[in-house]
């Protein structure tokens, strides 16, 4: 399964199935075939899309092809796939993955105390690892385990230098450390266990080059400096020459990691967009989604949530990976957008141009290559075409942050329609121009209340992403981060009845019970305060819901547990991050603390 599905038995290999989900169902059956999987769970997660007797005749079907696949007539070997009316599994006596190969040698590795036994096996491990786990599979739990299985890829490369150089082959154990920094060259304790086997080596001058190399890319990429212990390791090479001991294990630590949580939430903002180099950042699974869609340079990749759960911070992490694998990024914030730029596609365009111009360091003249008699549209497709991806033949990624801020403009419809049409150009010819974009888009609002032309809307084509607020256990370990003034399941489950998952609410209360020693009972008591922690939050919301009368007339009914009144008040209140569910009929408070806090206001 790395690199891509393939099943052999004796002579005989398959690679393709009869469907994508033909394969994904094998997939997931190999990833653990000793465990019998529920026939719903499997069904879910292949068809999340539908569901009742439909999906149900869709497993079916697949199952069938699969055991077709799996075991022809001539087939010696007996049953390999186990099914009953209610769970499925593979035979684990009839098959044997690379995945659970690769895991039981790096087990046996780590449990020898053979420096040179240790590097066999791990090189061992290396080589079944021929890339990442099923390469175009993203259903959710697939991409977790691709994401698991790579980090572990990541630490076996470290470890079999460390190996290597324990056993005293230094050529060995520097060319595997410089691979290890290649494959993740944000990771410091690689970039350390490297300048280690260059003083080993006698190379003390490259060890000192290898520091300036991760002192510029912390710099540049991430706007911070090597770590305190990664500086002690530098002094030690500049004065003795002398490396720290070569184990197994690295001394190098994050400082952070060192570092009480209350003195680093002092030293971070909670508000906004959350750092690149932020360890109070969340992963979730769209995140990981996300990153695959923009790797794979899909068309279109649209990111919607509502207000304050993330899209901005995703969209920073997913565009800063990109720049880390060689594509050129440009990012374009719709709230910067003055209002004369505003007044027609025309000057939007223009505008769009001068500021893709200005990140990429275009030299051109706008007035030479910008004429009126053209039309915008043909101006700028022009521009993009010639100037931008005619500059090089890498991918290109444009990222566009509050993009329904064009919602309701008269024009919005033919500027979307020309993003829909590169779509539809890239489809017709992969090799030309357009193939190499790929629009990362972020909003909020519903798309379809302003654009009912389903052949003019980007927003119904692409890899569509859906952000939502933190779960439970997202909470909790943003708790951890935090160094946990949540103290017991009492004190947790408290704090998720007043913010719920909210991104924002959590990680400022968080923040501030970490910062000033409060606990989550004295958070409740000022929740609702004007001059309590969430004080200006609260009161910019109160003020946006009294400027309409329909909005706070929505507001009121939800509060008294009546549906939203109109379709377009639910839209609205749920875009804007007030209110959460799926229908108007069952919508709610997005958490406990706007609920208390509108009912004082709105009541």
């Amino acid at each position: 399964m790395f690199g891509g599905l393939r099943a052999t038995d004796g002579e005989r290999t398959l690679t393709h199935f009869e469907t994508r989900k033909v394969g994904v169902l094998l997939a997931c059956l190999a990833l653990d075939p000793r465990r019998a999987h529920s026939r719903e769970a499997l069904a879910e997660l292949l068809w999340p899309e539908e569901d009742g007797e439909a999906i149900r005749n869709r497993l079916r079907q697949a199952l069938s092809s699969l055991r077709r696949e799996l075991e022809p007539p001539s087939a010696a070997n007996g049953s390999v796939l186990i099914a009953d009316r209610s769970e499925v599994s593979l035979n684990p006596a009839a098959i044997t993955t690379d995945v659970a190969e690769f895991e039981s040698i790096a087990a046996d590795a780590s449990m020898s105390e053979d420096p040179t036994e240790r590097a066999a096996l791990y090189r061992a491990a290396v080589a079944l690892y021929r890339g990442e786990l099923l390469p175009g599979c993203y259903e959710e739990s697939l991409v977790a385990e691709r994401e698991r299985l790579s980090a572990a890829y990541r630490d076996i490369l470290g470890r079999l230098a460390a190996a290597l150089g324990e056993a005293g082959d230094l050529p060995g154990a520097l060319e595997v450390a410089r691979k290890a920094v290649a494959e993740d060259h944000l990771r410091e304790d690689a970039h350390c266990e490297l300048m280690r086997l260059y003083v080993a080596a006698g190379r003390t001058s490259e060890a000192l080059r290898q520091y300036r190399e991760l002192e510029r890319i912390l710099r540049e990429e991430l706007g911070a400096v090597p770590s305190a212990a990664t500086q002690a390791l530098l002094q030690e090479v500049r004065a003795s020459g002398t490396p720290a001991a070569l184990s197994g294990e690295s001394p190098i630590h994050d400082a952070d990691s060192l570092r009480p949580a209350a003195d680093l939430a002092a030293q971070e903002p909670d508000g906004g967009a959350v750092p690149l180099h932020s360890s109070f950042y969340i992963c979730r699974p769209t995140d990981r989604e996300f990153h695959a869609a923009i790797a794979r340079h899909d068309s279109i990749v649209l990111v919607k949530g509502p207000r304050q759960v993330g899209k901005t911070s995703l969209l920073a992490r997913g565009l800063q990976r990109a720049r880390e694998s060689g594509a050129r990024v440009i990012l374009t914030d719709l709230q910067k957008l003055a209002p004369e730029q505003l007044d027609s596609a025309a000057s939007l365009f223009r505008a769009f141009s001068e500021m893709i111009a200005d990140q990429m360091d275009l030299d051109v003249s706008f007035d030479e290559i910008w004429n009126p008699r053209r039309g915008w549209n043909v101006n700028f497709e022009r521009f993009m075409r010639r100037e931008v991806l005619g500059a090089a033949e890498s991918p290109l990624i444009w990222g566009m942050d509050e993009v329904d801020r064009l919602f309701g403009f008269p024009f919005s419809g033919v500027v979307f329609g020309l993003f829909r049409s590169w779509h539809n150009e890239r489809s017709l010819n992969p090799d030309g121009p357009w193939g190499r974009l790929t629009l990362a888009i972020a909003y909020a609002t519903e798309a379809h209340l302003f654009i009912t032309d389903l052949n003019q809307s980007p927003f119904n084509v692409g890899t569509r992403l859906a952000l939502e607020d933190f779960t439970r256990g997202e909470v909790q370990e943003l708790n951890r981060l935090y160094g946990s003034p949540l103290t017991s399941a009492d004190a947790s489950a408290a704090w998720f009845e007043l913010v719920g998952g909210h991104p924002y609410l959590a990680r400022r209360g968080l923040h501030v019970m970490a910062e000033q020693g409060m606990d989550v009972y004295s958070m409740q008591a000022e929740a609702c305060r004007d001059d309590g922690p969430f004080g200006d939050h609260l009161r910019r919301l109160a003020f946006a819901l009294c400027q309409d009368e329909t909005l706070l007339n929505a507001v009121r009914a939800t509060l008294q547990g009546k549906p939203c009144p109109t379709l377009e008040s639910f839209y609205r209140l749920r875009s804007a991050g007030v209110i959460v569910g799926r229908s108007p009929q069952d919508a709610r408070m997005r958490c406990g603390l706007y609920r208390r806090f509108l009912e004082q206001k709105c009541a």
